[in-house]
């Protein structure tokens, strides 16, 4: 068993999420609107799967030697990490959830655009937001010193930030909006672009899922798990503050 720093910050955000469905199932009040239902069923998916990253404390295999591996740290926080992407995802793909937080959003765009509303409203600590921000952007800069790589590397030799768009980031999806920031920001050593809601998405879909547990973070697993560990805490902590917005806007 291993600590899990987020468990206090998710159980808060259970507490607020509880709260919030005790707000609308109301004793003797009227059957619920279809648009009051949709905000129910989102809070509900929400507090089922923060529960699930809570209270995860690792995971055990059938093979008794993958629980002696250096990954199963990581396997173990990734889950945790989907979990927790899981209920944010419930909750930032209702428009009448977003509407809650932030009642200027149209509570259209994309996936990436939805998730920053959750963020924003969030309103993370900017000492926090720093310094998770500072710790990923030291590990994408690092150079990564690989035996094949047939492309031609910004840097020499390639940073981290460049496996993962090179050699995992499929050719269509280099060229969209997200593979875009990334080799402008390998380009130009300017990481302001990939801020900390990028980063969140981009371990859900830069294909960094995979590549994070994979050799891509070569050396010492220390890397990955700063990562992941960072990662968790943040969107724990968007999760918290997030749920705390939604219960004082009902």
């Amino acid at each position: 068993m291993t600590s899990n720093p987020t468990a206090p910050i998710l159980k808060r955000a259970t507490q607020h999420l509880d709260q919030c469905v005790r707000m609308i199932v109301k004793p003797g009040r009227a059957s619920l609107t279809p648009a009051a239902y949709e905000i129910l069923i989102g809070l509900g998916i929400a507090h089922d799967w923060i529960g699930w990253a809570r209270d995860l404390d690792c995971l055990s295999y059938s093979n008794p030697k993958r629980d002696s591996f250096e990954r199963a740290y990581g396997t173990s926080e990734l889950t945790r990490f989907t979990f927790m992407w899981t209920a944010a995802n419930a909750l930032f793909s209702r428009s009448s959830i977003l509407a809650m937080i932030d009642a200027t959003t149209s509570g259209s765009g994309s996936e990436l655009e939805r998730l920053r509303v959750l963020f924003d409203g969030a309103s993370l600590s900017d000492t926090d937001e720093k310094a998770y921000v500072k710790k990923l952007h030291a590990l994408i800069s690092l150079p990564m010193h690989v035996q094949h790589f047939p492309w031609a590397a910004v840097n020499s030799p390639p940073t981290l930030l460049e496996v993962i768009y090179f050699k995992y980031t499929v050719a269509h999806e280099q060229n969209r909006g997200l593979g875009k920031k990334l080799i402008g920001a390998a380009t130009t050593k300017n990481y302001a672009a990939l801020d900390l809601p990028t980063l969140i998405y981009a371990t859900r879909n830069w294909n960094v899922h995979g590549v994070l547990l994979s050799s891509s973070f070569r050396g010492t697993r220390k890397k990955f798990n700063v990562w992941i560990d960072t990662v968790n805490l943040a969107l724990a902590k968007v999760l918290e503050g997030a749920a705390n917005v939604i219960q004082k806007a009902l």
